[in-house]
């Protein structure tokens, strides 16, 4: 295996490690979103964003073995829910831009973490 691909499988096994505090962190914004705003949720939602901006680099850095054999995170599906993501965050929305977490986001993270558990097993 080369270089390049060594350093992709490297990536994945970080988002392993990295995608279930990414999803805990994930509900609980949602949660605070919708229910219990505190003061420091739109910390924390900035945190999450930039957790889940993290995931969309090494996607971007590992597509080509994501995607290998078949799509397994679809790259256009993702780039919408990017758009929406900032649309409802210019709306200062807290329950879209909760929901949009939920339907879009987690969905993603959780694909990003089963397919990187298929190629680093």
């Amino acid at each position: 295996m080369g270089k390049k691909a060594d350093l992709q499988k490297e990536a994945l096994k970080e988002l392993m490690e990295y995608s279930d505090k990414l999803l805990l962190g994930i509900q609980n914004v949602v949660s605070e979103l919708r229910d219990n705003k505190k003061p420091d949720t739109d910390e924390m939602l900035n945190l999450v964003i930039q957790g889940i901006n993290w995931e969309i680099e090494v996607f971007n850095h590992t597509e080509e073995l994501i995607n290998k054999d078949m799509v397994n995170v679809d790259k256009s599906k993702m780039a919408a829910s990017v758009t929406r993501l900032g649309k409802v965050l210019q709306e200062k929305d807290d329950i879209k831009i909760a929901a949009c977490l939920e339907v879009d986001f987690v969905p993603f993270v959780k694909a990003m973490e089963q397919t990187a558990r298929t190629i680093c097993a």
